[in-house]
């Protein structure tokens, strides 16, 4: 662009404004946080007298203010954090090649949030020249305040469905462009296809006034109805909407939606003859011809398409306000693509989250995992040397029980022999987890667990009156863990049950879902006078924790505890005992 005056400071984001503005008599500038101009058009340069050759790179409003006299540095503070909107009118004064220049200014702040900038946006006015074009400038000057306030509005969204509600609007708007309904069209890039995703507008001239009365009685400037959410609610017609969502186009096609999405060029439909089948479809769908094509573009990617039309007031669509769309189209592209961007980080960082939460929950596994086999090493090691003198003495003892000796000394002997038993029993348990600790975790059935346990046990007992009863289990569920260690717990608080609570009495399993864990429920069935004396070896074992003499059953407990589940007993009100088992459910990921 020739007629574009630029500096060496890289150009902001909103360079189409410059480039479709950049032929009219209004001033246009662009100043950063420090007060630098960055960006201006050849209206300025013409009303200030600004010649590119003598040092005007770089060039700071102070050395405008020194001539002019504006009182701009006095208020650009202010004007920089956005408490003030500058406005002056009829400076007089002589511009830096002498010559004679009364003007009108206009500064306001521009936020960009995505990157944390800032910028000040400036209209300069000659009033000598504008006396001349009078209404022209003034049709500018409406199209700059459109331009700034939707620029404000989109830059400080990061939603994309605000962002389109944010376009749609203020296309719609009497305050904005003024056209009766406005469509958008969202670009699949995988598909090569043009999707209807929203409307905004009456569809029926009834619908038109109550819409139109109700706006104008709210006397809202168009900053207002973009701040207010529920303006862009109050003109989405369901119909419409509808309508809308039903259109897809196949740009790979030839046809005059897709020249114009390749192109990057907006088009005056009431303007163009001949129409080809797939855009005539467009045509017989909104019920009108005069129609608004703007493609959505931003770094040369198509997000979109805006099609505007006047199909209630009938009025001719002007080329003036196809370029103004055309720009506001470009705004929105440029906020979509940031909010795109902005998702992504988002669903990045979460994901991240996710990971570190992962990761530490990993750590913290696998250092139980890393105790237990520690533990285990060490159990197997301490019993198998236990076990060998248990040996030599249970031996020595059998041997002087056989060699006749007294009534007296054969008693003795035979408590040591118990005595041995029972400690080579309880080395066996340690054996076991320990053995089982170096198998594979996997995902286990929590009723074949119980079933597989529960047989083996009632196998084993030599009492053949001991009536355990396993409810029906109607939804199996799945566990995660050790197969072997769990069923060596589960065996050991069941060999409990039958061996030291329930005689005489029964006990009945029960088994549930709840709250994503897999709960065993075991009621003790006794009379009162039984349930006085197993209640209190019950608050022994788990609530006082006096396992010494139980040692399997604390072995048991740190199992399910390994596994991320709880065991205990609890009364229920009507006084039976009960002993509970709670594993959380397996999730595969």
């Amino acid at each position: 662009m020739n007629d574009i005056i630029t500096t060496d400071i890289s150009k902001t984001k909103d360079s189409f404004l410059w480039e479709d503005l950049s032929n009219i008599s209004v001033g246009l500038f662009l100043l950063n946080e420090e007060g630098f101009l960055v960006q201006y058009n050849q209206a300025v340069a013409d009303i200030l007298g600004i010649d590119e050759d003598n040092g005007w790179k770089n060039c700071h409003i102070s050395k405008i203010d020194n001539i002019l006299a504006t009182g701009l540095m006095e208020q650009f503070d202010k004007i920089r954090n956005g408490t003030t909107v500058f406005k002056k009118k009829n400076i007089s004064g002589t511009n830096f090649q002498g010559k004679y220049i009364s003007l009108n200014i206009f500064c306001q702040r521009i936020n960009y949030r995505d990157n944390g900038n800032g910028y000040i946006f400036g209209i300069i006015e000659d009033t000598q020249n504008s006396k001349v074009l009078g209404e022209e400038n003034n049709f500018y000057i409406e199209e700059l305040q459109i331009l700034s306030d939707v620029s404000t509005a989109l830059s400080s969204s990061n939603s994309l469905n605000q962002i389109l509600n944010l376009i749609l609007t203020s296309a719609t708007a009497s305050q904005g462009l003024g056209f009766n309904r406005a469509f958008l069209f969202l670009y699949d890039n995988d598909s090569v296809k043009l999707r209807g995703h929203m409307a905004v507008g009456p569809s029926s001239a009834e619908e038109a006034g109550s819409i139109w009365k109700n706006l104008e009685s709210m006397r809202l400037s168009l900053s207002e109805m973009l701040d207010n959410e529920t303006i862009d609610k109050s003109q989405q017609d369901k119909a419409l909407n509808i309508l809308i969502k039903e259109l897809v186009f196949d740009l790979s096609k030839d046809s005059l939606l897709s020249k114009i999405c390749q192109r990057s060029a907006w088009i005056n439909l009431g303007k163009v003859n001949d129409l080809d089948p797939l855009t005539s479809i467009l045509v017989d769908k909104l019920g009108t011809k005069d129609i608004a094509l703007v493609p959505m573009v931003s770094k040369d990617k198509l997000k979109g398409l805006l099609v505007a039309d006047n199909y209630i007031t009938r009025k001719p669509i002007s080329n003036n306000s196809v370029r103004l769309l055309q720009i506001l189209a470009n705004q929105a592209a440029v906020a979509m693509e940031r909010a795109e961007l902005y998702r992504q980080q988002k669903e990045q960082t979460q994901k991240l989250e996710r990971m570190n939460m992962l990761l530490k929950n990993s750590q913290e596994q696998l250092i139980k995992i890393e105790k237990m086999s520690v533990i285990g090493e060490l159990t197997s090691s301490i019993a198998h040397e236990l076990r060998n003198p248990l040996t030599v003495i249970g031996g020595f003892a059998s041997l002087m029980t056989k060699a006749g000796v007294t009534d007296e000394q054969k008693e003795y002997l035979n408590i040591i022999t118990t005595e041995t038993q029972r400690a080579e029993s309880v080395l066996n348990h340690v054996l076991k987890i320990s053995k089982a600790s170096k198998n594979d975790s996997c995902a286990i059935s929590f009723s074949k667990l119980i079933e597989t346990n529960l047989e083996l046990l009632l196998s084993r007992l030599h009492q053949t009156k001991i009536h355990i009863h396993l409810s029906k289990i109607y939804a199996d569920m799945t566990v995660y863990g050790n197969f072997d260690q769990l069923s060596y717990a589960f065996y050991q608080l069941f060999k409990l049950v039958a061996e030291d609570l329930i005689p005489p009495g029964r006990a009945e399993i029960y088994v549930e879902q709840k709250d994503n864990k897999a709960h065993l429920n075991i009621s003790i069935f006794a009379e009162k006078k039984y349930r006085e004396k197993i209640i209190p070896v019950l608050k022994n074992i788990f609530v006082e924790n006096k396992a010494s003499q139980r040692l399997s059953i604390l072995v048991a407990g740190e199992v399910i505890k390994f596994h991320g589940g709880e065991f205990g007993f609890f009364v229920r009100p009507d006084g039976l005992p009960v002993l509970y088992v709670q594993l959380p459910l397996y999730k595969e990921n």
